[in-house]
């Protein structure tokens, strides 16, 4: 990424509009002054996008208002926005010079119904109907308390008020409310039964990374100072045992042309070359690694290699999705959609890996913190290299954002600006040592950890606490260690203070502090670490019911903590809306209520229970009362040890993974199953064949994962003690058929059996 321009706009107040709006609206009564002013951020909003509009004076106003009434400076912000974005775009379409044709009893309603500007969502409309009443409303009220000559003098900046009976059930409020709630918890279902499972890949996959991190480094000691042995090959073994063989050879930019010198034929990059000039000056000239091939040791499975090689091969992290020709363009917009990025109905180019802070999902040089340097040259060399480039470090620290980030998000159900708060000052992130109880037989002292952080909602500047783990505390650890080098800073020197996201809409609230979310002396937004979770996690497929995949957000990751903990866990409402920070239980009740699949599954244990008894009454009465005995029992702990593929289910709870009983770690393996596991890969590598030649991405890839799993599964079932089987009783729970069984709709867990190991 290059430099950021100077902001012409930095340090405005608001008689910076002294030249660009009316004077009565910059001395508005009952505004300034004793009133609280209009933030900077809505000054420069106003200065830069506004002003020269028809409806500026009244915008500007509008904020005066709004600011002197203690609206949050958010609120102010969208309710600015909305109006502009609204206007222009309503404006040209009904062809209204001036404010004063606007008519809002009459345009208005045509706009509501689609008449005009119909590429406009239904939502988008919904909203601009509610910020348009919400702050005219406001307005009006301000206005009726000024005296009868200031009433005449401010009539002409004063927006007109919608006519609710013109206005209201144009737009059905609660068929949007409903519809944005199913489309919630259609993303949630996707998410809930990988919630356990997407933690644990996360962590495999910056473990992954890190090793391959220590790899790079100590390949580089051994480049001789004048590179005279490059280029560097070097290979290692990952897995234990080892199942994966992965090749790499270690290139600066001289050696990489010289061994590619067909591919750079041009006279003008020869002539460069040559004169060691610009893109091949020495300063420039740094390593960089290339992924030749992984090869496969242990089965023939397929190899699993790197989650991101497509992305680096297609050039589709940070802005590449955007740049190129628009054949490329076109052509990488549809491969990212096939996987779900970018918002439905949306037509608008999507780069969800795109990163707002240099050094994070792009290429550096690895000498100067966010330089960039090699984004041009590599790019161009990923087109002529044989395996796939690696940008080792920006990869590695994105991971590791990335990883802190999920292990928040999935541990306590921050919301995205909580998250970026997280800091390491005295205030924040707290330490607490607590006796332990008397009756203990352990006396030592119990240690917890809490960041302190003001929520969403909360007006003040009081600070509530957001309990963490150990493992969030490694993490946390990690991140440092990791700036400390980045910065380069002395045992002992504190982080550096960066101010707070810019761009976040609460970011006035906070002052610079040590965040730890940042790099390159800049706090990272939302988006960028939005960009750090979906480059960790891509790959993972999450499919709701309607079958389109679904894309991880930190809000989504919101619900689906709160689901998994009441439904799963069965962690009583009100402590969840304590640790979501919600007043309002009915609310929390929104965010945990069971996904329509968890309904289905209910039904469908209720079902099955119900015909077991049916069936087994009769037979029950006739049977001595030893099996007598032994069927009440099973039809009290049914799903316990019922039979599935390969082995037998130990989960007395809602099935979280939804039936994919292959390598799950709550599945006792049996090896007197093992022909079903290999019937399962058998028609998995058929699969396999058939959707690749169909060229269908996402069903490729899950194959390429059930295959794998099932290579791991006939490891394991060798090595795991099978649990024994429970003893049969007339048509007490009748065996089912794979990917078939009708889960209990109560059960509990038993100990260590749900989630996976977090250090593979």
């Amino acid at each position: 990424m290059g430099g950021k321009k100077p902001n012409p706009f930095l340090g405005c107040t608001w008689e910076s509009l002294a030249d660009k709006i009316a004077p009565e609206v910059l001395r508005a009564p009952k505004t300034g002054g004793e009133w609280p002013a209009v933030h900077e951020r809505i000054v420069r909003y106003l200065l830069a996008q506004v002003v020269e509009q028809p409806w500026g004076n009244h915008a500007a106003l509008m904020a005066a208002v709004l600011a002197a009434r203690r609206q949050d400076v958010r609120t102010v912000e969208f309710a600015v926005r909305s109006l502009h974005v609204g206007f222009s775009r309503i404006f040209p379409a009904l062809g209204l010079q001036t404010v004063e044709d606007w008519n809002v009893d009459s345009h208005l309603p045509r706009y509501l119904k689609a008449e005009v500007v119909p590429t406009d969502s239904q939502y988008t409309r919904f909203q601009f109907l509610r910020k348009y009443t919400s702050a005219t409303t406001h307005i009006w009220n301000w206005f009726t308390t000024l005296p009868p000559d200031q009433q005449r003098q401010y009539r002409r900046f004063v927006l007109p008020l919608a006519n609710p009976l013109l206005v209201e059930g144009i737009i059905p409020k609660k068929e949007i409310e409903s519809r944005q709630h199913h489309r919630r918890k259609q993303e949630t279902e996707a998410v809930v039964p990988h919630f356990a499972e997407l933690r644990a890949e996360a962590h495999f996959r910056y473990n992954k990374l890190a090793r391959l991190r220590t790899a790079y480094r100590q390949a580089v000691e051994q480049v001789l100072p004048d590179r005279s042995n490059l280029p560097l090959d070097f290979s290692y073994e990952e897995g234990d045992p080892p199942l994966e063989r992965l090749h790499f050879t270690i290139w600066d930019r001289y050696s990489f042309v010289r061994a590619h010198r067909e591919s750079y034929r041009n006279r003008s990059a020869r002539s460069r070359f040559n004169r060691q000039a610009e893109q091949f000056s020495p300063d420039l000239n740094g390593l960089f690694l290339e992924c030749l091939k992984v090869e496969r040791l242990a089965d023939a499975a397929p190899a699993e290699g790197w989650w991101f090689t497509d992305l680096l091969k297609r050039n589709l992290l940070s802005q590449g999705p955007r740049h190129g020709t628009p054949e490329e363009i076109a052509a990488r917009q549809a491969w990212l959609r096939v996987w779900g990025y970018g918002e439905e109905g949306d037509e608008t180019s999507t780069a969800p890996f795109m990163s707002h802070t240099a050094g994070l999902l792009c290429w550096t040089d690895g000498t100067s913190p966010g330089s960039s340097s090699d984004g041009l040259f590599l790019s161009g060399a990923q087109e002529k290299a044989q395996g796939v480039l690696i940008p080792v470090e920006s990869l590695y620290v994105s991971s590791l954002f990335g990883l802190l980030a999920l292990d928040v998000l999935t541990s306590t159900g921050m919301r995205m600006n909580e998250l970026l708060q997280m800091s390491i000052s005295r205030n924040c992130l707290v330490q607490l040592v607590e006796d332990p109880p008397v009756t203990s037989s352990d006396q030592s002292p119990r240690i917890r950890y809490l960041f302190r952080l003001i929520p969403k909602g909360e007006r003040t500047l009081t600070l509530h606490n957001y309990a963490v783990g150990k493992e969030t505390i490694r993490l946390v650890e990690k991140v440092c260690h990791m700036l400390s080098e980045h910065y380069r800073l002395q045992p002992g020197e504190a982080l550096p203070h960066v101010p707070f996201a810019p761009a976040d809409g609460r970011s006035h609230r906070f002052e610079p502090a040590p965040y730890l979310f940042q790099y390159c002396s800049q706090h990272l937004n939302g988006i960028t670490i939005t960009a750090c979770l979906r480059f960790l996690l891509h790959g993972m497929i999450f499919t709701g019911s309607d079958g389109k995949p679904v894309t991880i957000k930190a809000h989504l990751l919101r619900h689906a903590f709160a689901t998994y903990a009441v439904q799963i866990e069965g962690v009583p409402l009100d402590l969840v809306a304590e640790w979501l920070k919600q007043k309002n239980l009915e609310v929390t009740d929104y965010y945990s209520k069971k996904t329509p699949g968890m309904v289905a599954e209910e039904h469908a244990s209720f079902v099955s229970r119900l015909a077991a008894r049916i069936q087994v009454r009769e037979a029950i009465l006739r049977s001595p009362q030893e099996i007598q005995k032994q069927a009440e029992s099973a039809l009290k702990r049914v799903g316990m040890l019922v039979p599935v593929c390969g082995g037998d289910c130990t989960l007395e709870i809602s099935c979280p993974n939804q039936f994919d009983c292959i390598h799950c770690p709550a599945k006792a393996p049996d090896p007197a199953k093992r022909s079903q596991v290999q019937e399962k890969l058998r028609w998995a590598r058929e699969r396999l064949s058939y959707y690749e030649h169909e060229e269908l991405v996402l069903e490729t890839e899950k194959m390429k994962q059930l295959i794998r799993a099932c290579e791991l599964e006939r490891k394991r079932d060798g090595t795991h003690c099978r649990l024994p089987t429970r003893r049969k009783t007339p048509d007490a729970h009748p065996a089912p058929t794979q990917n078939k069984r009708a889960p209990p709709s109560r059960r509990r867990l038993i100990s260590g059996s749900k989630r996976p190991c977090m250090n593979r």
